[in-house]
């Protein structure tokens, strides 16, 4: 541990109990007690439902297990001076997935997780864009296995979607990781933290909110390198004023050799730790070319990755999706 935050620990006379509680607060200020869920029917997008839950459970919050459907399409709507009739098809589908997320629902209640579901029409990553946006979200959590740089050049998922749009925080798991089929789910002990001079500033509240509720320790990485070791000095001076009021323990470790690889073999010699980094957001050809340790990182993560867009990124892509339900709004 750092001497700072040495020091940081032992003139801090607030107890466990009250160091939660504050964290609590800060993450309900950053709405870390509202999950949005997408859920599409299969075993594998549920996968993620443990750790969401998780979170509402740290931050006395709930989640909200969203389904999007298809929009109807154009051939199937009404002609000019018709009277449109409901879509069979289209109200079928909704009564089946409205049927699957009330039996969701009844399957988290009895293990205490608040939750509730909505049903949106539309595109998938749009819909679940917008409503997190206009609907005060914190947390997009989703369940999905990230694709190569190669393939998602030809093929891009919903992952690679929600990346390219979402104005709040990413909570990723792989469905084939061990720990989600195995034993029951425990708090991570630590947070991973890897830390650079671009990113450090977005993620020092998310990190702190979920490392204080969940009563685990943060443990910042950075690169061992020495071209420039003053810089490693102001990243890691940045990220401890960040949080240096909120009681939270703070280990500070030197990676050697590849970065990423580095934070994955960390993270699997801490099983049940998760990895929150902070990320511009690349997408499209430059996330597939230029890449970055936030893309890296979930794909061979074996456990959960937050990943939280930078400060600007979130308020241009919030913009966006209010500007884009506000024109919606005005058309019908």
């Amino acid at each position: 541990m750092s001497e700072q935050s040495d020091q940081q620990l032992d003139r801090d006379p607030r107890t466990q109990d009250q160091v939660r509680r504050d964290a609590v607060d800060r993450g309900n200020v950053l709405d870390l007690n509202r999950i949005l869920v997408p859920l599409d029917g299969a075993y594998k997008s549920e996968q993620i439902l443990p750790f969401a839950s998780m979170i509402a459970d740290w931050f006395s919050g709930e989640i909200t297990l969203f389904h999007s459907l298809p929009s109807t399409h154009p051939a199937r709507g009404a002609r000019p001076g018709q009277v449109h009739y409901p879509d069979a098809t289209h109200d079928r589908g909704t009564a089946l997935a409205a049927a699957y997320l009330e039996e969701v629902v009844s399957r988290l209640g009895p293990h205490g997780v608040k939750s509730r579901w909505g049903i949106a029409t539309g595109h998938a990553a749009s819909m679940i864009t917008s409503r997190s946006a206009t609907s005060s979200f914190g947390m997009i959590a989703v369940a999905a296995v990230p694709r190569s740089r190669s393939r998602r050049l030809f093929s891009v998922g919903l992952l690679d979607q929600l990346w390219k749009t979402t104005a709040v925080p990413l909570l990723i798991v792989n469905p084939h990781i061990a720990s989600v089929n195995g034993a029951p789910l425990q708090p991570p002990k630590s947070l991973i933290v890897p830390g650079n001079r671009a990113t450090i500033d977005s993620v020092a509240a998310i990190a702190s909110a979920l490392a204080g509720a969940s009563r685990s320790a943060i443990k910042l990485v950075l690169t061992a390198t020495q071209a420039n070791p003053n810089a490693q000095i102001t990243t890691e001076s940045r990220f401890l004023n960040g949080i240096t009021d909120d009681g939270i323990e703070i280990d500070i470790e030197r990676a050697e050799g590849n970065f990423v690889e580095h934070v994955h073999s960390l993270q699997a010699a801490n099983p049940g730790s998760w990895i929150v980094v902070g990320s511009k957001m690349r997408s499209g050809v430059r996330r597939s070319i230029l890449g970055s340790t936030a893309d890296k990182l979930p794909r061979g993560a074996v456990g959960p990755v937050v990943v939280v867009p930078d400060p600007k990124v979130m308020r241009h892509r919030m913009r966006l999706a209010h500007d884009a339900t506000r024109d919606l709004a005005s058309s019908l």
